[in-house]
Parts: C-alpha cells; structure tokens; sequence
C-alpha cells in the first residue's frame, strides 16, 4: 500500500503545512501494528516517545526515543508497537526535495541521524512547531532543509566502502566496557590490529575517535535514563560515567547540540 501525501497511520494530535513541508504530530496505542506500506513522498520520523520495532525488507530495527529517521519516497517498511508512543513526521514534497538535489544531495536509502548536529535541529523544530509565531513556518521550513542536507551527508558517508568486520567487535567491545574504557592499545590487542591502523580506520568510518565514541555510548545511555526515570541529571552524570554534573553538561551538548535539560523537556515535557 503506497500512501498518498499526508497520509499516515496514527492519530493526529497537531499539523502544520508550510513552505513544501507537512508537519505532523501523531499518537500510536500499544498495540499499533502498521502493515508494510510506503509513502508517496520522502518524510523525517522524530520519534518523541514509545518503543517499537520496525521492519525495511529483510532487516529489523528497534526504535526508541530520540532516534530520528529519514525516508525517501517508495521506502516499504512496517512497524509493530509495543508502548503507547508519539511520532513528530515531518514530509517534503518534491520541489522542497529538489532545493537539495540540485548541489548533488542523494536521497535513494533510509538514513539513520543523530550522531551530530541533526539532533540539536530535531529538537528545535519540534519547539518551534509546539510554540508557533509568525515567524515560525519560515523557521521550520529552514531547519527542515538543514536536516535534508544532513541526510544526504550521512547517505554518503553509508555508501562508501564498507568497513573491516573487525570495527564492529571493536565497537561492541567500547559498549561493554564503556564504564571503564580500555586504551587505544588495549583495544587494538583485542582485535590484532594496530594502534595506528585502528585509529585511522575508526575514524574513517565512525567520523570520530575512540574516546569521542565512548562518549557517545554514554550519553545514549545517559538519554535513555532521563526518558525513563525522574532521576536527578547529577545521579545520571555519576551513573554513567561522568565526574560531575558540570562535565556531562558540556558533554551532551557537544554530542547532542542541546542540554540535557533541553533534552528532558522535550521528551518527557508532554
């Protein structure tokens, strides 16, 4: 089933249509089970709250708060929910489309974002469509772009060759131990790779280094807990790894782009 523009499964809270953008806010039940299905045009999926698992051809992905999803047109997945949820979509006829398109932008695979600046983005967007001026369709309309842009971005950096098997024992093996991180030569002795080879090659493919992923690993950990308990930021700075409230604050942000009290009102404010 291919769904027409501004068609989708759900129940809508709150909509907005500006610019080439449709901006809509939609609810799910726990028991929403959405048929494979695709959409005529391309749309982002903020997901603000809930957790369900998603399915895009042969592949499943569990989706849960703060992931942020871009689709292109034609993308046939479905979706089984298994808490009450909330879905910020946001969806781009084909001239928005091609105001990207035309400086080289690629858009033919999902992409998954929100390892740099398009979370701080997503987040801003959702406020700004929650707290509406007259200034605010010529807003959403600016940062729906800046996502299109990151979109593309991270489409290409998919599509290079892909990486060593080795990089995701390396990986799993930073999640492991992400309390207490193991030296780049430790990691290395993990996996029989050299120190420098392993540098070069994570930073290659993960557009960071090995102590900038440990912080990230931390800080979704540190996001997940503040999405599912009242815990005061300073015992989830402590929890996760962090020294003090003051450098898990600058943390989030430089991997977030936005506080972790900025974060907290959005996914637990409504």
């Amino acid at each position: 089933m291919k769904l027409k523009p501004g068609q989708f499964y759900g129940k809508t809270s709150q909509s907005l249509s500006t610019g080439g953008f449709c901006f809509t806010e939609k609810a799910y039940s726990s028991s929403s089970r959405l048929p494979s299905h695709s959409h005529e045009l391309s749309h982002f999926c903020f997901v603000l709250a809930g957790h369900y698992n998603e399915r895009i051809s042969a592949r499943r992905f569990e989706r849960s708060p703060a992931a942020l999803v871009f689709y292109p047109p034609d993308v046939v997945h479905a979706e089984e929910h298994f808490t009450d949820g909330r879905h910020f979509l946001v969806e781009i006829d084909a001239l928005g489309l091609e105001r990207v398109i035309e400086y080289g932008a690629r858009f033919d695979a999902p992409a998954m974002l929100g390892q740099d600046s398009s979370m701080w983005l997503a987040a801003r967007m959702y406020r700004e469509f929650n707290d509406r001026d007259a200034f605010s369709p010529l807003a959403l309309e600016s940062i729906s772009t800046e996502l299109l842009i990151a979109a593309s971005r991270q489409r290409s950096i998919s599509s290079e060759t892909k990486p060593p098997r080795w990089l995701g024992m390396v990986k799993e093996f930073l999640h492991e131990n992400s309390a207490e991180p193991p030296g780049l030569n430790e990691l290395a002795a993990a996996v029989g790779i050299h120190p420098t080879h392993l540098a070069r090659v994570f930073r290659r493919f993960e557009k960071c280094t090995a102590g900038d992923y440990i912080r990230r690993v931390r800080i979704e950990k540190a996001q997940r807990r503040m999405i599912s308990t009242d815990l005061p930021l300073v015992e989830i700075a402590l929890e996760t790894g962090f020294a003090d409230q003051t450098h898990f604050t600058r943390s989030f942000k430089r991997v977030a782009g936005i506080t972790p009290g900025e974060f907290r009102e959005v996914f637990k404010g409504r």
